[in-house]
């Protein structure tokens, strides 16, 4: 609220207040009194904000934590596959979103990031799949995993490709897209 009041508080009697109508030159307008830039350049309201940097990550850290999520979700999708003895969409798209989630918040915008993530996603499927191949022939055949994965390594892999169903390309693709889309939005914020 301003003081207009003649004294020695206001403006001198017979002289207008800056911004005021007057008597003087451009009688009838009002006068743009100039002032201090604001905080963000001149103008009346100091230009618009500056735009914040996109944030930065660390890509070859988000690629080993994401090597290392990818092993670790891969190996808890073949126990829960061998325990529960079905396959669902959903436990692909975890998978794919420990490895999204690890990738995007230490990785940041990097544009290369989504596509190695959808990669490891995809790879990690496939090997939560052989974990469980692999659980299930241990318990079969009565030997340690380990001898099995060694010794009867490349018959687990045909028998995994020879069994593979339409509701297992499902599970690659949704974990594909997830894995992607979720380390973008990730490294994003």
């Amino acid at each position: 609220m301003s003081n207009n009041a003649p004294g020695p508080w206001g403006p001198p009697q017979g002289q207008p207040g800056p911004g005021q109508w007057g008597s003087q030159p451009g009688q009838g307008q009002w006068q743009q009194q100039p002032g201090p830039p604001g905080p963000f350049g001149p103008g009346p309201y100091g230009g618009p904000p500056p735009v914040p940097p996109r944030r930065q990550g660390n890509a070859g850290l988000a690629v080993a934590a994401g090597v290392v999520a990818m092993l670790v979700a891969a190996g808890v999708y073949g126990l829960i596959m061998k325990s529960l003895e079905i396959q669902s969409t959903w436990f692909g798209v975890g998978v794919a979103a420990l490895i999204a989630l690890a990738m995007g918040r230490i990785g940041g915008a990097n544009p290369v990031l989504p596509v190695v993530a959808t990669l490891l996603a995809l790879v990690g499927v496939a090997l939560g799949q052989l974990t469980a191949v692999a659980l299930v022939a241990a318990d079969e055949l009565g030997i340690p995993v380990l001898d099995v994965v060694t010794d009867f390594g490349s018959e687990l892999f045909r028998g995994w490709k020879e069994a593979l169903e339409f509701s297992d390309y499902l599970v690659f693709v949704f974990a594909g897209f997830a894995a992607f889309g979720i380390t973008k939005t990730v490294g994003e914020k």
